[in-house]
């Protein structure tokens, strides 16, 4: 019997928002790209599944007699494109879930690793160096909003730099400790890039860039910085974007995934091709 799996994650890969950029003084390349591979243990308070029969009704994936078993991680590739003044941060790609016997597509054998399907056409944070705040930009049914610009975060307390040292990417970073979400995370923090940064916005030094940053929920781990040329209008929100508040935004993303599903059971419930 074939099952369909939906599965609804709280919140993004990076389980919090991303981080605006500063500038810094320094001879390092002034645009490029700069890719980081993430992981994040899979918290089963955090995710919701449905599971479907091929008639659509919802098979219990809890509670004795339930044999669905979560995956243990879940991956992703995540780029920072930057040039001059400006930047633009890329929604996550190629999702991986490892581990567990689910998949998020019909299949009469589920595979421990999967892809899923986003709601959202795209969505990419840009960053403005200079004034140090990050805007939302979403494309959602072929239509263009932007989120008002927000500032960057305070920066956290309990930030302890270390002596030890390694290079990551081709980039000498300095070791630090910091306490954030009741676990102490451990960073490595570079200032040969031109401007601050972090893949976690809680967690933005002073100055510098994070380049890997690690707990026991979660991985970051910058592993290419390319210097090429970068057009500074391809990291500046389009001037077609319209405007929208965060509570609008949040609808429009909820009926977008609502459409997904329904499109998405429908081709289950089509007949299978071969």
């Amino acid at each position: 019997m074939s099952t369909f799996l939906w599965l609804a994650l709280a919140g993004t890969l990076a389980g919090s928002l991303p981080t605006p950029l500063t500038t810094a003084q320094t001879t390092a390349p002034t645009a490029g790209r700069l890719r980081y591979e993430t992981t994040q243990r899979v918290d089963k308070d955090r995710v919701k599944i449905t599971m479907l029969d091929p008639n659509g009704q919802e098979i219990k994936t809890d509670g004795p007699g339930s044999t669905v078993e979560l995956p243990s991680s879940m991956s992703a590739v995540r780029t920072l494109v930057f040039s001059g003044h400006y930047a633009m941060e890329e929604q996550p790609q190629h999702m991986q879930l490892a581990g567990g016997n689910i998949n998020m597509l019909p299949s009469k054998n589920p595979v421990a690793t999967t892809r899923t399907t986003a709601a959202v056409d795209t969505e990419a944070q840009y960053f403005d160096f200079v004034a140090g705040t990050v805007t939302t930009v979403a494309t959602i049914g072929g239509s263009v909003y932007a989120l008002p610009p927000h500032a960057a975060p305070t920066p956290p307390t309990g930030w302890q730099d270390l002596p030890q040292t390694k290079k990551i990417a081709g980039y000498l970073c300095h070791k630090a400790t910091v306490p954030f979400r009741r676990e102490t995370y451990t960073l490595w923090v570079t200032t040969e890039l031109p401007f601050t940064y972090s893949p976690v916005r809680e967690l933005t030094p002073v100055r510098g860039v994070v380049l890997a940053l690690s707990s026991d929920q979660e991985e970051y781990l910058a592993t290419k910085l390319t210097a090429e040329p970068v057009a500074e209008a391809a990291v500046r929100p389009s001037p077609q974007a319209q405007p929208i508040t965060e509570a609008a935004l949040h609808e429009l993303r909820a009926k977008a995934q609502a459409d997904k599903r329904q499109q998405v059971l429908e081709q289950f419930a089509s007949p299978a091709t071969h």
